[in-house]
């Protein structure tokens, strides 16, 4: 077969497919605030985009908690039952309500917290108003769209919403003191998103709520739990150490890794996210089936994936000044760097993403993937105390690129090892 025949092959796949309009999810997602950044970095300043950043890590973890994993989870249980539609509403019915009671737990508890933590004061409108995108998240039902494979559907409507908040910010967005509505918009951004996909998910493929019973629910929760404690522990490995930056950083210092992360989460997500999101059930489903055509379409994927994010990691290495200069602008310089450290970080974390996302969990060692996290995260913590408080943004840039290449190769490592026991057997 020549070239261009195989190319063909490849383009009409329908995993392809699907990874082209998560591709576009993430221009929306990434790239389009990615290109409002050149206006609203000269307008806030480093100090105000540190603490646009900071608000939006910090409401992360309340994202993850409502998500509780479902994107897997929900998503498996949708690819595997996706010809019957009585299931197939049966799961949609539970997913929908065990995130609408997390979503209730996750608004009470940030409420609390910003009443009791007063370092919360000078930000908290911030933070509420980044909070919003959650009710967005809620709504978002991505993990059917992934599950049947019909991503396409809503790819496009995200792009125009996204789209419009160039305009909302170049409208609105004037002085320093304003920061907060980019933010602000991109959280409502997402909740218009979230309304559409859903009208979307019962309008036009028929899904329809049921009743279930109490103990189909508490089901969701027990056999999510494995993955949404891992998730939990994810965004602790990635987040804990900024988040530490805050109390024994400066406002500068938050500001210099925000800027050097926010490329560097923007190369990541537009290399893997798109990947991840759409491969996922097309290996799981493999890994069910045929154990050899699995392991030679994960060996494919990380030599090409490897390949891509090295490029682009040297090509950013080798022009780092005139990325961000050209981007953010001369005062944002002084995240040089820490983005010549972060750089590497895509390389690492696509290659954790194929050998424990896709790799171990698509062979259902959840507990595996959850006992790794668990080691890591504690070493995170531990790490973070130790180094932030004398080295700041350095030690924090260090312990992120260090910690993803361990967790790398330990998920490598049992990802072998277990596939070796299932030759032997």
């Amino acid at each position: 077969m020549s070239l261009v025949s195989k190319l063909e092959k490849i383009l009409k796949h329908s995993v392809v497919k699907n990874m082209s309009s998560l591709a576009l999810i993430q221009v929306g997602n990434y790239i389009i605030p990615l290109l409002i950044i050149p206006y609203i970095s000269r307008i806030v300043g480093l100090e105000n985009f540190g603490k646009l950043e900071y608000a939006r890590t910090l409401v992360a973890y309340f994202t993850v908690f409502i998500d509780y994993g479902f994107n897997i989870t929900a998503t498996r249980a949708i690819s595997l039952n996706r010809d019957n539609r009585e299931k197939i509403n049966s799961i949609v019915s539970r997913t929908f309500t065990a995130k609408l009671i997390l979503l209730f737990i996750s608004t009470f508890v940030f409420w609390l917290m910003l009443r009791m933590e007063n370092g919360f004061e000078d930000i908290s409108f911030l933070l509420w108003a980044t909070f919003i995108f959650n009710f967005g998240q809620f709504l978002f039902p991505i993990w059917y769209y992934q599950g049947i494979e019909k991503i396409a559907s809503i790819s496009f409507i995200n792009f125009f919403i996204k789209l419009g908040i160039l305009l909302g910010v170049i409208l609105l967005l004037k002085t320093k003191d304003q920061y907060w509505i980019y933010n602000l918009l991109i959280s409502l951004a997402h909740v218009l998103f979230g309304l559409i996909s859903v009208y979307i998910l019962f309008k036009k493929y028929r899904v329809h709520l049921v009743k279930f019973k109490l103990k189909e629910l508490l089901d969701v929760f027990k056999s999510g739990f494995s993955i949404f404690f891992s998730t939990i522990l994810v965004a602790i490995f990635v987040t804990y150490s900024f988040i530490l930056l805050k109390e024994y950083g400066t406002e500068a210092e938050v500001g210099e890794y925000s800027t050097a992360n926010k490329l560097v989460m923007t190369i990541r997500v537009l290399i893997m996210l798109p990947f991840s999101q759409a491969f996922f059930p097309y290996i799981a489903k493999i890994a069910s089936e045929d154990i050899q055509k699995f392991k030679q379409q994960l060996r494919r994927v990380t030599i090409f994936l490897f390949s891509i994010t090295l490029g682009v990691t040297l090509f950013t290495l080798a022009f780092s000044n005139w990325i961000v200069s050209i981007i953010f602008g001369e005062e944002f310089l002084s995240s040089v760097d820490v983005l010549q450290i972060l750089v590497f970080l895509p390389i690492f974390s696509t290659l954790t993403n194929i050998f424990a996302y896709q790799g171990l969990l698509s062979l259902k060692q959840d507990k595996t993937f959850l006992v790794i996290h668990i080691v890591f995260t504690i070493l995170i913590i531990i790490t973070s105390y130790l180094l932030v408080p004398h080295y700041g943004v350095v030690g924090v840039a260090y312990i992120r690129v260090v910690s993803e290449a361990l967790l790398m190769f330990s998920a490598l490592f049992f990802l072998i090892r277990y596939l070796s026991k299932t030759n032997e057997s």
